[in-house]
């Protein structure tokens, strides 16, 4: 990519209580084969009481302070793009590590070469077969929700598959796909390694911290026609940090009660929408009979022999399970509409 100069980016990164991964997410971007000088990290804070901010000063990091009262992660995101200064956002977690010097350089040459592409995320996530088994999961399946994966919103692609086999219509240029949405079916997109035009993000979606998801914010700019992203053929490291499995499902059912029971004016997203119902179905007779899920499983492991595929059958029904009860119980309180 030649170009005579680049632009300023701006990272913004949501943390609180982020030691374990912070200092190796921020030395990933401070690595970069890019000038320094163009790159703002904006740590939105809500308030640690760990040792993240004396990791954090020795990267030149701006911090903004979220009172713990508003303290989550898609509110402390929304903060820190409302501060940004750069010509395009990078949105990275405080789990995320950049995987090599020029991952950056990678993700802004869709956005120089084509001034109709809105974003770009990486196609993968990185797989490292020491991680642990959640994380090999992830990064196996290309998301962290079996619902996700069989209703075709997953955000990143399984190995499973060789090529896109994700939402939208494709164009392979080579190094990255052009993929342009439709509105009624749109992935994930927006979290972990996700760059995107400073300018239309914020003349055209709702970033109000109160209101911003960063799923939400790419369903405001597809329904108004700002419908084309890259997919990058590469990954992006994700450490998920799940002390365990039972942490990691108890972290599920908060999900769904907190994000998925809510105003239509404060989401505009669901993975599950009443368009989803016949999707739905069959992703209960998958997980009910297991005999999808293993067979997906055997797929995956002969492309990458890995036990951790065989975690999918098993947290599939369990999903199911943990979902089918957050469901039940609202509808017995009676906030709940299908």
């Amino acid at each position: 990519m030649k170009i005579n100069k680049l632009p300023k980016i701006s990272v913004v990164i949501a943390t609180y209580n982020s030691e374990k991964t912070i200092g190796k997410c921020l030395q990933s971007i401070r690595d970069q084969d890019y000038p320094q000088e163009e790159i703002e990290i904006i740590l939105a804070d809500g308030g640690s009481i760990d040792k993240t901010f004396s990791i954090v000063r020795k990267y030149n990091a701006r911090i903004i302070k979220v009172p713990s009262s508003f303290q989550n992660a898609e509110f402390n995101k929304g903060l820190g793009v409302n501060e940004s200064k750069g010509e395009y956002i990078l949105m990275v977690d405080h789990d995320n590590i950049l995987p090599h010097d020029k991952w950056l350089k990678k993700m802004l040459h869709p956005l120089i070469e084509d001034k109709d592409i809105v974003g770009s995320e990486t196609l993968r996530y990185h797989y490292d077969p020491k991680a642990s088994l959640l994380d090999r999961y992830f990064a196996l399946f290309g998301a962290g929700d079996p619902l996700a994966f069989y209703l075709g919103k997953a955000d990143r692609l399984s190995y499973i598959y060789n090529e896109y086999h994700l939402a939208g219509s494709i164009k392979d240029i080579g190094d990255y796909y052009i993929v342009k949405f439709n509105k009624n079916r749109i992935p994930t997109l927006g979290a972990n390694g996700f760059l995107i035009r400073s300018d239309i993000l914020k003349k055209n979606a709702d970033i109000r911290p109160n209101h911003f998801f960063h799923i939400d914010v790419n369903v405001d700019l597809i329904k108004k026609g700002y419908d084309k992203y890259a997919f990058i053929k590469d990954d992006i490291i994700h450490l998920t940090g799940y002390k365990s499995i039972l942490s990691f499902l108890y972290r599920r059912k908060l999900f769904m009660e907190q994000f998925h029971f809510i105003t239509k004016e404060e989401r505009r997203y669901s993975v599950f929408e009443p368009r989803d119902r016949l999707k739905l179905i069959v992703f209960i007779l998958y997980a009910t009979t297991v005999i999808k899920p293993l067979y997906d499983s055997t797929r995956g492991f002969l492309k990458v022999k890995d036990i951790a595929w065989f975690f999918h059958p098993i947290l599939s029904f369990v999903i199911l399970v943990i979902y089918s009860y957050v469901v039940l119980k609202k509808l017995i309180i009676g906030n709940v509409k299908f």
